[in-house]
């Protein structure tokens, strides 16, 4: 057993995403069996030595990850090699708001979002499809896999990238949505009684001994 463990803690190590255990048990010439049960065994003993690696059970495997105590450290090494800063901003609010619109970002970060969605398009971590005039603003299967944030801890960590100037405005942003949306309900109503009372009076009119 013990050997299995290490032989399946090198591939998670290696393959650094989530893995199946089909394909665990492929690459370390074992049956599915010996691995369903070897990674829980391996993912207690991490649990155990209580260090900065965790091993993870996600939808389609298994993923050595950090624990989100030391997401800010990683996000932040990101950030300085493979995203600048300002696009680490920018991808900060789009997490935070998702879903979100391209015109909201906009409004959060300034016209420069425009440029840094489409360089975030090309890297692979948004996607983008048309939403009335503007586009929804979409997060990919790699940014999940490249940040990985399972839980409610780890999004207020990779949120830490967010000026409190840019989380006051998408506040104000909220409340604006939200009386807008109210307006919008209220009006609605008016124009549905209104129908309603017009198609009254001219079913009233048919009916009257006049006609």
């Amino acid at each position: 057993m013990d050997e299995n463990l290490k032989r399946i803690e090198a591939v998670l190590f290696a393959v650094g995403k989530e893995i199946s255990s089909e394909r665990i048990a492929s690459l370390c010439s074992l049956e599915v069996k010996q691995v369903e049960e070897a990674i829980p065994v391996l993912s207690s003993q991490y649990a155990q030595m209580n260090n900065s690696l965790q091993i993870s059970k996600k939808e389609n495997g298994w993923k050595l990850t950090v624990r989100d105590r030391y997401v800010p450290l990683v996000s932040s090494l990101v950030s300085s090699t493979e995203l600048e800063r300002p696009l680490m901003e920018t991808l900060a609010v789009i997490a935070w708001r998702y879903p979100v619109v391209q015109s909201e970002v906009v409004k959060l970060r300034n016209a420069k979002a425009y440029d840094h969605m489409k360089q975030l398009e090309e890297m692979g971590f948004v996607a983008k499809e048309k939403h009335g005039r503007t586009f929804k603003v979409k997060l990919t299967k790699k940014f999940f896999e490249y940040f990985d944030l399972p839980s409610e801890d780890a999004k207020q960590a990779f949120l830490k990238h967010v000026s409190s100037e840019t989380l006051k405005e998408a506040e104000d942003v909220d409340k604006e949505a939200d009386e807008v949306e109210r307006l919008n309900e209220l009006q609605g109503k008016e124009l549905e009684g209104k129908d309603e009372i017009s198609k009254a009076m001219q079913s009233a009119k048919k009916s009257s001994p006049e006609n």
